[in-house]
């Protein structure tokens, strides 16, 4: 079998060596791959812009495009490899979204303070039924995702993965090295031998 590959998508106003620390913690056999949003903010990148003033949330036609840049960089590059994503805030996003577009092309999604979009996409009934494995670390004090991602995230996740999640008291909208430290166990709990 081909080496699976790790992908890391950093956040928006980040770049693509954010996750670094974490990607260089990657259990064995994994190849890790950083990646960096197409959209430039200054000197930094999104993945997407969201139409609306941001308050209700992104819907599914603001976070495709991006999914499916995921998806062709994927296609492109990996083969037939077994592929997984690491994403933080809009790229847990994205790498949601790319798993919902195509449900059978991610082997399991890990989002650190990321969040999900307003409206249906066509891989939600396929992921209902297959359940794939998700991880969601969330800070408690997170004051960027809002209580309506969250609230939407616990309706959609349960009924579209197989769910992790894990909530750290104390913490904004940051990576903190628990929520790390998880999300690296994670992966290491679905690799395969």
């Amino acid at each position: 079998m081909s080496t699976p590959v790790l992908l890391f998508l950093h956040g928006r106003y980040g770049v693509r060596d954010d996750l670094a620390w974490i990607a260089e913690r990657t259990p064995r056999p994994w190849r890790t791959e950083l990646l960096q949003a197409p959209l430039p903010l200054g000197d930094r990148y999104e993945w997407f812009q969201v139409a609306d003033d941001g308050k209700l949330g992104a819907h599914s036609s603001d976070a495709a495009p991006a999914a499916d840049l995921l998806l062709d960089w994927i296609e492109t590059n990996v083969g037939d490899a077994p592929v997984a994503a690491v994403g933080w805030s809009q790229g847990g996003a994205t790498a949601l979204q790319a798993m919902r577009r195509a449900p059978e092309r991610l082997s399991f999604v890990v989002t650190l303070g990321g969040f999900t979009t307003l409206d249906g996409e066509r891989g939600d009934e396929e992921l209902a039924r297959t359940r794939p494995p998700v991880f969601w670390g969330h800070g408690a004090a997170d004051d960027v995702i809002s209580v309506h991602d969250v609230a939407r995230m616990r309706e959609f996740l349960p009924a579209h993965s197989t769910l992790v999640e894990r909530v750290y008291p104390g913490v904004g909208h940051d990576i903190s090295p628990a929520m790390a430290e998880d999300a690296l166990r994670f992966v290491a709990q679905h690799t395969s031998p």
